[in-house]
């Protein structure tokens, strides 16, 4: 099978059309990304106001997940 003349530029055009479908995926990914880390910032407010407001209540649940992963991690 020999090369045509057309073939560089079908080359070309596969490249550029690769080139926007990549440009494409990353500015979605980045638009997901940054709904990710604003959803995360809005929670880690959310469990801020919620340790301000019930401080016993926050440290007793901390206390209670930390003895619980202790337990399941803890080899016999």
């Amino acid at each position: 099978m020999s090369p045509t003349p057309e073939d560089p530029s079908r080359l070309s055009r596969a490249r550029e059309h690769l080139k926007e479908g990549a440009a494409e995926a990353r500015a979605e990914l980045d638009e997901r990304m940054q709904g990710l880390i604003d959803q995360g910032r809005g929670l880690l407010g959310q469990a801020e106001l919620l340790i301000r407001e019930k401080p016993l209540a926050a440290f007793g649940v901390a206390f209670a997940a930390g003895y619980l992963i202790a337990a399941l991690t803890r080899r016999r």
